[in-house]
């Protein structure tokens, strides 16, 4: 299998996207199909099906499949558009002057010439769409503008041909031009929506100076670079691929890629990403990744897919939109046919129908979710949050309860030295630098610890030796010395709190002192903790550890359900068993034996870890620490809010104003003129709406 995205040109609403979509899936070796009003494009997923075909299947229902991208001018696009959108108004204008008081008295031949140029030139595009979907026997939004904007037309002929002072060509030729001017605004602020994305992709530059055997520099175009290769990064320039330092040092800004706002140290053996800009040094790479492999393409990849991707909530949309249109016509019908038969004129009739015709556009129906889901994703990207399942972030907006692990998760996953108990001879100082002689080739995590608890001048060790599961030994300074646990050192270590390790360290038989390490609860759990239990969320802790550690971690930062002790399974068993009570669980957590249990969740929620984790998990947290998780639970409940704002303003702006346009109501105030405003302005309104989602 393979899976293509397409930009679609032709679409404009719901029902266009419902089209494509059966359009495409009907195609013999099509698996799947996601549609993306927003971005205008469709992924397929299929069994070597040729392109051509799917743009066959799709031009067969009006709309064109664009195999060629990068052949395609989206400036030229855009510039035709505005022209058409200047014209439109340009011959629109001097017919709607007079409504304004203006005394412009144009001969209705003039009138008919400028609304044919805005229906037929301006707006052409709609009635071609019309046509081809009519002899399909099929209708979208462009049948309802297409409509309404003949229908006008040809009232106003009638009504130039029998003398009318007043003719009907103001509302012919502002049809199109509203429609046109709310897309184009409509264009604009959907730009604005998806330009997170465009932004990921443009942090990678297009090239990189490549090292040669002997250190000299060469720019080379970035897809020229293969794993292995060595690139330099100057000061202020930005990493072009995913590597590990080899020389030098600097600090590293990767704000746009992790949402970390501080730079980050980087030294040799540290991984760098491509995208991050590189302050107060250069740095020598060697190549992990380079082009389509990094982890920044990786993203904006997953990203993509997950914007084209369907919220579970747009399926209301979808079936509504799938029966929209042709109500709309059928009411249409009615209310032409029963005004008629009122006033027992066709020219009193036509308005109505027509009002009726163009308020009922659809756009903002099929605008609501795809929207919303491509700010909110570009957001999230852009403060280190990576959606992998839009359905399971969705469900962490709508969770009832938190399960979080504890190692990694709600401490920081790296022990450290809480305190050192002297107990012979030597000083502290003395101590953490004998211990960190003797842990310096070790690779341990309490190993690490031990060393970073000292920063001075390391010395010599002769002789030294690992002894796997008890410590290490060796000669410092002419004493022969032992690191380790209490079996190993053969000595007592006193009493410990629950949480904590003890490392002895003797010289000879004699015990100089005993470190006391622990792995550090993370400075914000306690303040972000209180924050979701504020937001409404039920706390759970599930741990590998010891239960009397995990019980007392829980009464430190107030969780009432924890347990200790658990395999993988039971982490996963217990989810499912809070599922069974009818809760919608989120689980937290980095390890691998996290990854069953992230995978049952309703929202599994991955910290900075393996990347085999983050496979199982619906949201990766790419910034380090909690405070992310919170981030994202408050940006997936923004998200359910405003799709649900967006869908009631597109439902309840049909609902009011359908029957008071089917009524006749609006005539006072415009009739079709004001529907043609009013359509724009629903579409408007509900893109600006979600535009509120670029401030997390």
């Amino acid at each position: 299998m393979s899976t293509q995205t397409f930009p679609v040109t032709g679409m404009t609403c719901a029902s266009c996207v419902r089209r494509v979509e059966k359009a495409l899936t009907g195609v013999p070796g099509v698996s799947a199909v996601q549609v993306d009003l927003a971005r205008e494009q469709a992924t397929v997923t299929h069994a070597g099906v040729d392109a051509s075909t799917l743009a066959a299947a799709v031009a067969a229902k009006g709309y064109a499949l664009v195999l060629d991208p990068q052949g395609r001018d989206e400036a030229a696009e855009t510039r035709r558009g505005l022209l058409r959108l200047l014209l439109a108004w340009a011959v629109t204008m001097p017919l709607l002057l007079p409504m304004l008081g203006v005394p412009l008295h144009l001969d209705w031949r003039v009138q008919a010439a400028l609304a044919a140029i805005a229906v037929g030139g301006c707006g052409f595009g709609f009635l071609a769409r019309a046509v081809r979907l009519a002899r399909h026997g099929e209708s979208s939004m462009d049948t309802l503008i297409a409509l309404g904007s003949v229908a006008a037309f040809a009232s106003g002929i009638v009504e130039g041909l029998a003398g009318a002072h007043h003719t009907s060509f103001e509302i012919a030729a502002s049809l199109p031009a509203f429609v046109l001017l709310g897309k184009h605004l409509e264009a604009r602020a959907k730009h604005r929506a998806t330009e997170s994305l465009t932004a990921l992709l443009d942090l990678a530059p297009a090239t990189a100076l490549r090292l040669d055997a002997q250190g000299g520099e060469r720019e080379v175009a970035v897809a020229e670079l293969h794993p292995g290769d060595r690139v330099r990064v100057r000061p202020g320039a930005t990493v072009p691929v995913d590597g590990q330092v080899i020389a030098g040092a600097a600090d590293v800004a990767e704000a746009a890629l992790t949402g970390e706002p501080l730079p980050v140290p980087k030294r040799a053996g540290d991984a760098v990403l491509s995208g991050g800009v590189v302050h107060g040094g250069s740095l020598d790479i060697v190549v992990r990744a380079a082009g389509a492999d990094t982890w920044l393409a990786h993203l904006a990849d997953q990203v993509a897919q997950a914007k084209a991707s369907r919220a579970p909530v747009q399926a209301l949309a979808d079936r509504i939109a799938a029966v929209f249109v042709p109500a709309v016509l059928v009411l249409a019908v009615v209310t032409l046919v029963a005004w008629w038969i009122a006033s027992g004129a066709i020219v009193s009739a036509w308005r109505p129908a027509i009002t009726v015709l163009v308020i009922a556009c659809p756009c903002a129906l099929g605008l609501a979710t795809p929207v919303a889901v491509a700010t909110a994703l570009g957001t999230a990207a852009r403060h280190g949050l990576l959606v992998r399942d839009l359905a399971g972030f969705e469900k962490l907006g709508t969770a009832t309860d938190l399960v979080l692990d504890k190692t990694g998760t709600l401490t920081a996953g790296r022990p450290q030295v809480r305190a050192v108990r002297v107990l012979a001879g030597d000083d502290e100082a003395a101590l953490r630098r004998l211990a960190a002689a003797l842990e310096r080739d070790s690779e341990h995590p309490l190993a690490r610890a031990l060393r970073d608890g000292w920063t001075g001048t390391v010395p010599a060790v002769a002789d030294w030796q690992a002894h796997p599961g008890g410590g290490v030994s060796g000669s410092v300074d002419g004493r022969r010395l032992r690191l380790g646990n209490a079996a190993f050192v053969g000595q007592a270590l006193g009493a410990l709190p629950s949480d904590a390790t003890a490392v002895g360290l003797v010289d000879g038989t004699t015990l100089l002192g005993v470190f006391v390490l622990a792995d550090a609860l993370r400075p914000e759990a306690a303040e972000v903790l209180a924050a979701l239990r504020a937001d409404g969320l039920h706390l759970h802790l599930l741990s590998g550890d010891r239960a009397e550690t995990v019980a007392a971690l829980a009464a430190t930062l107030g969780i009432d359900d924890a347990h200790g002790g658990l395999l993988p399974a039971d982490k996963a068993q217990r989810v499912r068993a809070l599922q069974a009570a009818g809760r919608v669980v989120a689980f937290a957590g980095d390890g691998v034996n996290d990854a069953p249990a992230l995978a049952v969740a309703d929202a599994g929620i991955s910290l900075p870890g393996l990347d085999a984790v983050a496979v199982s998990a619906a949201i990766n947290l790419r910034r380090d620490g909690l405070r992310p998780l919170h981030d994202a639970r408050r940006l997936a409940g923004k998200l359910r809010r405003n799709i649900r704002q967006n869908l009631a303003w597109a439902f309840g702006y049909n609902l009011v104003l359908v029957p008071l346009a089917a009524l006749g109501l609006l005539e006072s105030v415009g009739g079709p003129l004001l529907a043609g405003a009013a359509m724009g302005l629903s579409s408007l309104t509900v893109v600006l709406n979600a535009l509120r989602l670029r401030r997390l």
